[in-house]
């Protein structure tokens, strides 16, 4: 009898210290700080993202909806910008080698404002200095009119130099969406890195 009531006691006593570890664990996950945030500039009104097709840097057809389910941060520039759009290219950069397992639950987008020069080829080239993961989007023009539109997105071409180079000035902020497409915010090119890691941080906790 004595025998049988220790080991008894012994599967018991395992099963119970099991018990108050998860308890515990429960405990803290629900009672665990989640990352806050506060937009600089918030975008009210539960304004979603607008749907659209266009060509991803591999030739393929890429459909925005597609990525429904991840944080969004989409952008608007060109591959010949000599200024903001490398900046926000290395901050997209930054925030991807700093989300680790977590980066794939986020959309990088690229929207090209130079759709004759932008051409996927010339896209893939570009977003592979920064991170390979980013999606890089062209299209025919009349395509890429009608995405700038649905954005009111400003694209204006100066009158090209004698080899042919040009300035295309554009819209330059970052939209970001959570999960369900709704844009929760607005990044500039100027803020920091970090404050580009902690908003999607918090989208992420959304």
């Amino acid at each position: 009898m004595y025998n049988i009531l220790r080991s008894r006691l012994l599967v018991i006593i395992p099963a119970a210290v099991v018990i108050a570890i998860l308890a515990s664990f429960i405990v803290a996950s629900q009672f665990s700080p989640k990352p806050t945030y506060e937009p600089a500039i918030e975008i009210q009104g539960n304004k979603k993202l607008i749907d659209f097709t266009l060509i991803d840097q591999n030739g393929k057809p890429f459909t925005l909806s597609s990525v429904k389910g991840k944080v969004i941060l989409l952008y608007f520039g060109y591959t010949n910008c000599p200024d903001v759009c490398p900046i926000v290219m290395s901050k997209f950069a930054y925030v991807l080698e700093n989300l680790g397992p977590d980066a794939d639950k986020v959309a990088f987008i690229l929207v090209t404002t130079d759709p004759v020069r932008d051409t996927p080829e010339v896209m893939k080239r570009y977003v592979e200095n920064y991170d390979p993961r980013i999606i890089a989007l062209t299209g025919e023009p009349k395509a890429m009119i009608d995405v700038w539109r649905a954005y009111g997105i400003y694209v204006g071409y100066e009158t090209p130099d004698e080899e042919g180079n040009y300035y295309v000035g554009h819209t330059a902020f970052v939209l970001a969406a959570d999960k369900n497409m709704v844009i929760k915010f607005a990044l500039t090119p100027e803020m920091p890195k970090e404050e580009y890691l902690q908003g999607v941080r918090w989208l992420l906790s959304l």
